[in-house]
């Protein structure tokens, strides 16, 4: 038996496909969370302004 069977091609491309995703759904958490973030960030200021 080869080393590149079918079973063996097939177990990396479901890894690499899993690890794909992980790595595509971390960026886009880290994305929402700095958004969130400054979206607080601006709504505590703009109450800040509002009661001066």
């Amino acid at each position: 038996m080869s080393f590149f069977d079918s079973d063996t091609i097939l177990y990396i491309i479901i890894i690499v496909v899993f690890l794909a995703f992980f790595l595509w759904n971390g960026n886009r958490t880290k994305k929402n969370r700095e958004l969130k973030k400054n979206r607080n960030f601006r709504n505590r200021y703009n109450e800040r302004k509002r009661k001066k």
